[in-house]
């Protein structure tokens, strides 16, 4: 049966009569109450949401959103029928059958997010409690996390999952309102403009908090004002707004929104003793988390203490490899029902074995049948359950597959008799119950230098990528070489689903090994020697081919393949002056094989200088395309551009394009503002010394000190990734807010550096080698080559952390 929604008040009145006790879902994955969900099939980067009715129905979904023109028919029968294979070319339809059947509700909306949003926004108007809406460039989601642990322990507070700020993401937010809740905090982000005024009407605020304003996002409007006014729209019609910016900009528009704003704290700082290694804009963040704190607690002993815990990030899905061989997750930085529902999603994805285990803390209350959600939470998702305390036996009470501990210091003393292996381990808690310990026990000895890869950054970069191409072009994503050193399984199943089309490997022992892992996009292989094929077929992988022995072997196996055109890289690839050789080849074959795409490589395609030379490389490529594709049944992809091609020659975009270094946030100098590097390379202080004047430090004697002076010895060598070419005072490393320069050689094991001028440093302290605040390119300056060698160098004894929102 259908409802049609044409925008008027008296329909959403009807709407939310019905389903304001429905979950709303816009990802097939979260049905957990199926005859309670209200499905909205939205539009996909890869996928559509009206694919999914059939299997949603199987599962018992029976209400749904979906477009006019998803249920629209090209003509009607003579019986007034509509025919199921006669809709007009898109890409899907709702069946005829499926729309007649009286058990099911069909809402025909002219656009569903805007149903979806409408409906959020008639749920806000049900409720009159403070709404605190958080914007800015960067921090929203620090900063509404720490509110929520702080005052969530004196108020019950709504507050967004993970960073849901989107168009999509702030509506299923303000849909978790309920009447116990005392105090909302939403954050909102925009990317272009027009698009605060939507989410603004939705959270109707009461309050503001502005936490900065940087480059994000930069190409979606005019200028750096421009997009600070469209975010500041958020603020209209609110008390007051608070910022710890001090940029004199945002004061003076914040002040232009409205004039009943009132600027709080304005450039103020906090006397709390915040950790000396934060970078600034933690403490930033951490100083407007106790302002407003204090403005809806006031200033006490106990507030304070609670400032004190704050954390940097840490904690947070963080992927670890496991003593027992399987993954560790630990996520113990908070614990709700969103919290652990992100959290088994997650874990869903790196999940090698299907079986997971969950081990589960104290769950933050939501006043509503608790019992019954996390039951519905973790069915089908959860093999083995070992809950800890008081509180979560009391939930999980009769619970299968249940082990019960009653503090974590029972379980850490039983760890040793338990065995995780063959499963993935998460470990989900609250930061004050310190269950971060467990993670720890479970995970393999770390390394005190660690490589911490930032998965959402990845999808960010992904996305900023995919806003600049045209809709129908793929992105194929590079994770060879261990996706620059970085893991490819954890980073191929990061991009799967976020935006990436096709993967790209060097060898069939890499792509083989994603595929063990449970990937399944279509995966390139660049090198795939002859007695390969048959690994290649055995595991759905797809050859490129240089020559016509790799084009019959391609017939041979019956495996689709990728033609590689050398148009000016003087590498692999079929040189150009052969392609009307290829082309004969192919024509004269009765059964060619499948050819998926053909592609070339840009050799200088970063280099401004050079750019009449990749003009040419563009035009050869497309001569040979026109020869090759004529000969073909089907024609086929065509891909040209890397990562600065894709900003520096968007008309050369076609049918897909190849990220690669610009997934990860480097290398591509026109993006700079609008990516995230998502590597961070750090090590700790293993000793601190004094030397005087004259004497010399290392190998060689090659650290002549011309001062009294501080020595630290960091925990990272050459063995390590730290090249030999940054010694000698060549290349400075971060501690805290400050630099400290190499003296000496760089060791096999460990370096050391000058710290003479950061008093106060000491043993165990944080040193950050390049990350988003101490640049590669600095590194790779100093060692006289480029970021991909720094990357791919890095030893195997470094601990991977992968860590998301």
């Amino acid at each position: 049966m259908e409802r049609i929604y044409d925008g008027s008040r008296s329909v959403i009145e009807e709407l939310y009569a019905r389903y304001h006790s429905f979950d709303l879902v816009v990802d097939s994955r979260r049905l957990d109450r199926p005859a309670r969900s209200l499905f909205f099939a939205l539009p996909g980067k890869r996928t559509h949401g009206l694919d999914f009715i059939p299997e949603l129905i199987a599962r018992g979904g029976r209400h749904f959103v979906v477009s006019r023109e998803a249920v629209r028919p090209i003509k009607e029968g003579g019986d007034g029928a509509w025919s199921e294979t006669e809709y007009s070319a898109q890409p899907v339809r709702v069946p005829a059958t499926l729309l007649e059947r009286q058990d099911l509700q069909f809402i025909v909306a002219e656009d569903p997010l805007i149903l979806l949003q409408d409906l959020a926004a008639w749920h806000r108007r049900q409720f009159d409690l403070p709404v605190l809406a958080i914007t800015g460039s960067n921090g929203k989601t620090i900063v509404k996390d720490w509110l929520k642990e702080v005052i969530g322990e004196d108020l019950r507070v709504c507050a967004s999952p993970r960073s849901y700020n989107s168009q999509i993401g702030v509506p299923l937010s303000v849909w978790q309102l309920r009447p116990d809740h005392q105090l909302a905090i939403f954050e909102a982000g925009v990317s272009e403009a027009g698009e605060m005024e939507r989410l603004a009407a939705i959270i109707r605020p009461t309050a503001g908090v502005f936490t900065n304003l940087g480059e994000a996002h930069a190409e979606g409007f005019r200028s750096r004002e421009h997009k600070l006014r469209e975010k500041c729209t958020l603020f209209h019609g609110t008390e007051w707004v608070m910022t710890g910016s001090r940029d004199p900009l945002v004061h003076r528009v914040i002040r232009d929104v409205s004039s009943s704003l009132k600027v709080l704290g304005e450039g103020a700082t906090e006397t709390l003793d915040f950790p000396a290694d934060w970078p600034p804009v933690y403490r930033q963040n951490a100083a407007l988390v106790a302002m407003v704190a204090r403005f809806f607690l006031g200033n006490s002993a106990s507030l304070t203490e609670r400032l004190s815990r704050l954390r940097p990030l840490a904690n947070r899905l963080e992927l670890r490899r496991g003593r027992d061989g399987g993954p560790v997750i630990n996520d113990t930085y908070s614990n709700d029902l969103s919290a652990l529902a992100a959290a088994l999603e997650f874990a869903g994805q790196q999940d090698p074995f299907g079986r997971l285990t969950l081990i589960l803390g104290a769950l933050q209350a939501t006043g509503n049948d608790d019992r019954s959600a996390l039951e519905t939470l973790l069915r089908g998702k959860v093999h083995r359950l070992l809950a800890v305390g008081k509180e979560t036996r009391e939930i999980t009470e009769g619970f299968p597959e249940v082990e019960y501990f009653a503090s974590v210091a029972e379980l850490l003393g039983e760890l040793p008799r338990l065995s995780f292996a063959g499963q993935t381990t998460l470990v989900k808690g609250a930061s004050r119950q310190m269950m971060d310990r467990v993670a720890d026990a479970l995970s393999l000895s770390r390394h005190r230098t660690l490589l911490r890869l930032d998965l959402r950054a990845l999808q960010d970069n992904l996305h900023a990528y995919r806003r600049g191409l045209p809709p129908e072009t793929k992105i194929m994503a590079m994770v060879k070489a261990s996706a620059y050193g970085g893991g490819a399984l954890p980073v191929a199943r990061a991009v799967e689903g976020h935006g990436a089309d096709y993967l790209a490997v060097a060898y069939p022992e890499e792509g083989r090994q994603l595929r063990e892992g449970g990937v399944g996009l279509p995966i390139m292989v660049l090198n795939a020697e002859p007695h390969t094929f048959g690994l290649l077929k055995a595991y759905g992988l797809e050859p490129v081919v240089h020559d016509l022995n790799g084009i019959r072997r391609c017939r041979e196996y019956q495996l689709p393949g990728h033609l590689e055109i050398d148009t000016g890289m003087g590498r692999l690839g079929f040189p150009v002056g052969e392609v009307p050789r290829l082309a004969g080849a192919l024509r004269s074959m009765s059964a060619p094989p499948e050819i998926l795409s053909v592609f070339t490589h840009l050799a200088v395609s970063e280099s401004p200088e050079e750019d009449d030379f990749t003009r040419q490389q563009i035009a050869r490529f497309g001569a040979a395309f026109a020869a090759i594709s004529d000969t073909l049944p089907v024609v086929p992809m065509r891909h040209v551009l890397n990562t600065n091609g894709i900003s520096r020659f968007p008309e050369a975009a076609f049918e897909m394009v190849r990220l690669g270094i610009g997934l990860y946030g480097l290398g591509d100098a026109q993006r700079r503002g609008s990516l995230r590097p998502a590597f961070r390379f750090s090590t700790r202080i293993t000793a601190v010394y004094e030397r005087a004047a004259g004497e010399t430090v290392g190998y060689g004697r090659r650290g002549k000190l011309l001062r009294d002076s501080r020595i630290a010895v960091l925990s990272v060598g050459y063995a390590d990734g730290l090249p030999r070419l940054a010694g000698e005072g060549r290349f400075s490393v971060r501690i805290g807010a400050g630099l400290a320069p190499t003296v000496g050689s760089v060791c096999m094991d460990m370096t050391t550096v000058d710290v003479t001028d950061l008093p106060g440093v000491e043993v165990g302290e944080e040193v950050v080698i390049f990350g988003p605040e101490h640049d590669i390119e600095v590194l790779a300056t100093a060692a006289q080559t480029i970021p991909y060698e720094i990357l791919t160098g890095i030893g195997e004894r470094v601990h991977r952390l992968y860590v998301t929102e």
